[in-house]
């Protein structure tokens, strides 16, 4: 099941990078909230700080809930583990 619509409600620094809160509204109407963690390293990788911070979650946020799906989707991620648990993430949010 693919995530119709993502809203991120909060970004915090972290030591690290930011950490995002977000609800995600599926295409069966439930709506779930989550966070997701992005390291300064893994931002600049992707982007090379060309595109915001929370543009790049978002986007994150909306691969990994096309990729996982409602049941499966976890409270907690983070940028990194995504990059390395879904083929092609990297081009696809450098992709938008």
């Amino acid at each position: 099941m693919k995530a119709m619509s993502i809203q991120v409600d909060g970004e915090h620094e972290t030591a690290t990078g930011w950490l995002y809160t977000m609800s995600i509204t599926w295409d069966d109407g439930s709506v779930s909230d989550h966070e997701l963690t992005m390291a300064w390293v893994d931002h600049e990788h992707l982007v090379g700080g060309a595109v915001s911070p929370s543009v790049i979650a978002k986007r994150a946020a909306g691969l990994a809930g096309a990729f996982l799906g409602k049941d499966n989707m976890p409270t907690r991620c983070d940028v990194s583990s995504l990059r390395r648990q879904i083929a092609g993430f990297d081009e696809q949010v450098k992709a938008g």
